[in-house]
């Protein structure tokens, strides 16, 4: 099983930069949150960050990293601005539960989301499928240090504290024929010193310009794309021991499900700031209760999130072989290559569910038609059908490989999509920006 690229890409920020040339000259503006409109400056002026995070102010929405104070302004050129890796959780269920298609990222309006005094039990988080009523966060999105400065002793300390040894006292004991007689760490109490796990805290990755506004005060604005993660870790491997999550007759989670990898105790994400995500079969999106339900001792997967000490870990991507068989159809792609001198772009991926179905909602004979799209800003250069071979799993395989096309120094956006060969309709479709996947 392949890590997705975009989870385990080393340097976002540094990806980004090399974009600037071409991305910039768009004679970009952008809107701040106290109505204040900002243009580029000339000549132009790009920063880049990847750094840890010690310091938000919710009231002129910054995040300070790397020495700098990136402004995440409502929209860019009157496109919107999310932070990546970010959801707000949308709308909640009477029983706390968020509801499918309502998730979105942290913006400007809600920036204050960031906070870790907003990160509570029960906070709104992004979800995929029921149950997903998240314990609240238990790491700071502040570098360990200045988590300490600012939160240490406090409220918020206590706070992270209990919503992590709750949920993972729980587990231990759902685990524990499999795990070490002396686990290597069990939280005892808070406020002491090196009682606590440590900590790295958020990294904010961003890359962009510096804007004015109409008396010259700057600002530095992400127009080319900003992440924040939580310290990324990987882990893969076997599945040596689960626990479902216990749901009751109102549906609302009163145990989370745990797996264990290795003496890695894992669950999916409880941070209400960040993502989720349960993945399944070539990388498709599928609900959480799906990948619970087909998750077994023996089950291969690859998690990427973060952990808290040396043994526990909170799941953002959860990377499975199940199938949600009532889903659309949906397009994944991995190992991207882009070659400006040599004009060459090139990466791979999966289409799920390649056969139109009926009626009735059954599979036919008839396999989806699949196509290619490069784009640079917003101009299609090129569409073109690719071949997609249906491995033993009834899931359709392509390889896209492209060379003196497209000018590839000038493409933004790859995107690919799926159609009914019977009436020409489009099935699914997915767009990539290349900064998020280079």
């Amino acid at each position: 099983m392949d890590i997705p690229l975009t989870l385990k890409r080393a340097s976002l920020a540094a990806a980004m930069l090399t974009l600037c040339g071409s991305a910039a000259a768009q004679g970009l503006s952008a809107l701040l949150a106290d109505g204040t409109t900002v243009n580029i400056k000339f000549p132009l002026e790009e920063f880049t960050t990847e750094s840890a995070i010690y310091g938000l102010d919710s009231a002129t929405k910054q995040i300070f990293c790397a020495g700098i104070g990136v402004s995440v302004p409502v929209s860019i050129d009157g496109g919107a601005v999310v932070i990546g890796g970010t959801g707000d959780g949308g709308e909640l269920d009477a029983n706390g539960v968020v509801i499918p298609g309502s998730v979105g990222g942290i913006q400007a309006h809600n920036f204050d989301r960031l906070l870790d005094e907003n990160a509570v039990a029960n906070g709104t988080a992004p979800g995929n499928g029921a149950g997903i009523n998240f314990a609240g966060a238990a790491r700071s999105i502040y570098s360990t240090d200045r988590f300490m400065m600012n939160h240490g002793g406090t409220r918020i300390e206590g706070q992270m504290f209990n919503q992590f040894a709750t949920v993972r006292n729980t587990a231990l004991v759902r685990h524990a024929a499999v795990l070490p007689t002396a686990t290597l760490y069990v939280p005892s109490s808070v406020g002491l010193a090196g009682d606590y796990p440590s900590m790295s805290g958020g990294t904010c990755k961003s890359a962009g310009h510096v804007y004015l506004d109409s008396v010259g005060n700057e600002y530095y604005i992400p127009d080319l794309g900003i992440v924040i993660e939580l310290s990324e870790n990987v882990v893969g491997g076997l599945v040596r021991s689960v626990s479902q999550p216990i749901v009751n007759s109102s549906g609302v989670t009163v145990e989370r499900g745990s797996m264990v990898v290795g003496d890695m105790m894992i669950m999916l994400n409880q941070d209400p700031r960040f993502t989720a995500n349960s993945l399944g079969l070539g990388g498709s999106t599928i609900p959480s209760e799906v990948m619970w339900a087909n998750l077994e001792v023996g089950s291969a997967v690859i998690v990427v999130g973060h952990m808290i000490g040396e043994d526990f870990m909170y799941g953002q991507e959860v990377e499975t072989d199940a199938v949600d068989v009532d889903a659309p159809p949906q397009i994944s792609a991995e190992q991207w290559l882009f070659r400006d001198d040599a004009d060459r772009i090139r990466f791979r991926g999966f289409l799920d569910k390649p056969f139109v179905r009926d009626a009735a909602g059954n599979n036919t004979a008839t396999l989806l038609q699949l196509h290619v799209q490069f784009i640079s800003n917003g101009i299609i250069e090129l569409d073109r059908l690719e071949d997609l071979t249906v491995d033993i799993t009834g899931v359709g395989q392509y390889r896209v490989r492209s060379r003196d096309e497209v000018d590839v120094a000038t493409i933004t956006q790859v995107s690919m999509y799926a159609t009914d060969p019977t009436d020409g309709s489009e099935v699914v479709r997915e767009t990539w920006n290349r900064i998020d996947v280079q």
